[in-house]
């Protein structure tokens, strides 16, 4: 039993001493810069391509509607629009007889007209007012034109109902409120809790798996193991390296919404920022589970090359453990003996509930959360059960 954890005289001081020596270790650490400055220029670049084809997107879209429009009018302009001004009407034919016409009147009239050639003189033109001032005259159909409105992409244009990014969520999600609700974020929001959730578990293994490691190979483990206990040596180690993983993603957010507010038209901040915190804990939870994980690999290793690899094996054993299991539990009845197993083995991966962090209800985000920080603390739990008996 973990119940005593072994803890020292004064444990939360040296938790955060540890932490505080870990985060000054993980900023010192060229390992760890690097792999940091990787994920915020993926983050970065990803955006850009982000708004960039988002921007081909929509012109695409907005320039078939144009098309679709113009040529709307042109029918309108040729079956039932106004008259052309080179067509004259049933008023310009007038009759010499007319009363009126200045041609039915000899006083007036200072040149006979004795001609019905049209082509003699020139017919009479609509173009001109009461008062002699031309009139604007409609456009014939191949001088119709198009404009756009703005020169950036917009995120609201995003999940519009016959969008193509909408039918990804309807396709990723299920529940008509979930979709809704996604729609209604940011979208660069939405671009940057996905870029994270794919990358930030490798980011994990690489960084955080070798930091107990490395003190074991040093043998530095010692020196820490007589001023205070294993638990706390441990979980200051964990706690270091979840404020950098945290500090990480806020500057990879960063570096998003500066470029959406650099390459979208309708940005704006606070929107913005209120769905960044929305989502950061849901990130944060699902970082604690992979950090749990690595901290099991850590504790177990003998050096930092055995935990790294360790690390990876876990990272890919876990996501291939979930797809199997959902794949095999789609020929299962959802009754059966073997799909409560499946259920439950499924349950000890995170990837499973990566899916419910999209949600808006409370019960499957919370739920989420609750269960991979439960995960992360499993982890670590097996992991100092193992180096608690280990001979450092």
């Amino acid at each position: 039993m973990l119940v005593p954890f072994m803890f020292g005289p004064t444990p939360f001081r040296d938790i955060f001493l540890v932490a505080g020596f870990e985060l000054r270790e993980m900023l010192r650490s060229r390992r760890a810069i690097l792999f940091a400055a990787m994920y915020m220029l993926v983050a970065g670049l990803g955006s850009y391509i982000f708004v960039t084809i988002l921007n081909k997107v929509q012109f695409a879209n907005q320039s078939a509607v144009s098309q679709a429009n113009g040529e709307r009018n042109r029918r309108s302009f040729l079956f039932g629009g106004p008259q052309r001004p080179d067509r004259p009407g049933p008023a310009s034919t007038s009759n010499p007889a007319a009363p009126g016409s200045t041609a039915s009147n000899p006083a007036t009239s200072t040149t006979p007209t004795t001609s019905t050639d049209t082509g003699a003189a020139a017919p009479p033109s609509t173009n001109a007012s009461a008062s002699g001032a031309p009139s604007p005259s409609p456009s014939p159909p191949d001088q119709i034109t198009t404009t756009t409105t703005s020169t950036k992409p917009n995120e609201k244009w995003l999940f519009e109902h016959n969008s193509p990014f909408r039918n990804i969520l309807s396709s990723s999600v299920d529940g008509q409120s979930a979709i809704d609700f996604l729609s209604g974020m940011p979208a660069i929001t939405l671009f940057h809790m996905f870029i994270s959730l794919l990358i930030m578990p490798l980011v994990i293994m690489l960084t955080a798996s070798e930091s107990i490691a490395q003190e074991i190979q040093t043998r530095g483990v010692r020196f820490v193991g007589l001023r205070t206990g294993r638990v706390e040596f441990v979980l200051g180690k964990v706690l270091g390296q979840g404020a950098t993983i945290a500090g990480m993603t806020l500057l990879a957010a960063a570096i998003c919404i500066a470029m959406a507010a650099w390459k979208l038209g309708d940005f704006e901040f606070m929107p913005t920022l209120s769905a960044l915190l929305l989502f950061w804990p849901r990130l944060l939870a699902y970082c604690v589970a992979y950090l749990g994980l690595a901290a099991l690999c850590s504790m177990n290793s003998s050096s930092t090359v055995a935990s790294r690899t360790f690390s990876i094996i876990g990272l890919v054993f876990l996501t291939i453990t979930h797809y199997y299991a959902d794949v095999y539990l789609f020929f299962l009845p959802a009754d059966s003996i073997q799909a409560k197993m499946w259920h439950a083995i499924d349950f000890l991966t995170p990837v499973s509930h990566r899916l419910d962090l999209w949600y808006p209800e409370p019960g499957h985000y919370l739920g989420a959360i609750a269960s991979l920080v439960f995960l992360g603390g499993l982890y670590t739990v097996i992991g100092l059960i193992f180096y608690r008996r280990r001979d450092l």
